[in-house]
This record gives C-alpha cells, sequence and structure tokens, in this order.
C-alpha cells in the first residue's frame, strides 16, 4: 500500500510539475496563460453529502462536499455519480488517506493530468473511485460497486478471481 501511495503521489507531482523537460517560459509583453489551480488555489468544500445506495456500505469514503448526480444498476452494478468543487489532486488525496482508514483494501490505481481511478475492495465487495477534473476546481466522480457474482455478465467488471487490483480497471 505504500508503493501506491507513493506512485500516486509521484504522478500527481509530474503531472502538477508539467515534466516535459522544456525551459520554462519566460514573461513577454503579450497574453500570458493562466495556470491550472493547485489544491490550495480552489475553496474548502463545502459540507454537503448524500446518502449511499443500498448496494454501496455506508462506510466507503465520500469526499465532503459531494452532490449527488445519478445513481445506474445494472446486472448487480450499482454506478453513483457526484461532483465536488475540488481539484483532481486534492480528490486523489482523499482516496488516498481515507479508502484504507475505513477498512477497505485498495488496489493499483492510474492517474493522468485530468482523471484518476483506485479501485478497492473488502470481502465480496468490489469497486473503483474514477475522478475526472471537468473545470478548474471541479472533480466529477464515478464510483461503481459489486458483489462477486458468478453469473454477472457486466461488461464492466474484471471476473470475480484474485484480489482487488489484480484485473485490469473496469474504466479505461
Amino acid at each position: 500500500m505504500k508503493r501506491l501511495s507513493a506512485a500516486l503521489g509521484a504522478v500527481l507531482l509530474v503531472s502538477a510539475c508539467g515534466g516535459g523537460g522544456e525551459p520554462a517560459a519566460q514573461p513577454t509583453d503579450g497574453p500570458s496563460l493562466q495556470p491550472q489551480p493547485t489544491a490550495s488555489a480552489c475553496p474548502p468544500p463545502g459540507a454537503g453529502r448524500f446518502g449511499w445506495p443500498k448496494e454501496v456500505p455506508t462506510d466507503l469514503p465520500q469526499p465532503p462536499g459531494a452532490k449527488l448526480e445519478k445513481v445506474t444498476r445494472d446486472d448487480g452494478l450499482t454506478i453513483v455519480r457526484f461532483r465536488t468543487l475540488t481539484s483532481l489532486q486534492d480528490s486523489v488525496l482523499f482516496v488516498v488517506r481515507e479508502v484504507q482508514k475505513a477498512g477497505f483494501t485498495l488496489g493499483r490505481g492510474d492517474a493522468e493530468p485530468s482523471e484518476a481511478d483506485a479501485p478497492f475492495g473488502r470481502g465480496d465487495l468490489r469497486g473503483v473511485y474514477k475522478m475526472l477534473n471537468t473545470a478548474p476546481c471541479v472533480t466529477d466522480w464515478l464510483v461503481a460497486v459489486t458483489r462477486d457474482q458468478p453469473t454477472s455478465t457486466s461488461p464492466l467488471l474484471p471476473t470475480p478471481t484474485g484480489t482487488p487490483g489484480s484485473q485490469p480497471l473496469p474504466f479505461g
């Protein structure tokens, strides 16, 4: 789990710093590009919260200020879509810090400059957080959960073998 935290942290640092190896832009008299907001540039999230649907464990961490948008169910898969007024970096840090503290196993995640995913599990529950930065300080979330069901035919989930994170992510 320390490797996951370190890997996500490294990806966040690389995406925040731009990487690329090109020299920093020098000031000019022309228009300048606005920098992407950092975690500290976003206002603190509100205290809003919604109740998870019955298929999602009530102790699954939910970020502060989450506003429910849609819940869909299909063939044993429950998908919860919501939005927070946070940066992608703050969203990923929330998942890394809170999911394991709540007793879930956090699998190997993936992060890119505008999106990140993190699979998790506990017992027969498997799921994934998917976060997408849609505007400065706005992150759209998708949380998908299912219970191991040998008869499930959902194309969105890997087969129920192995440990959380040992299969390809269901959303990619």
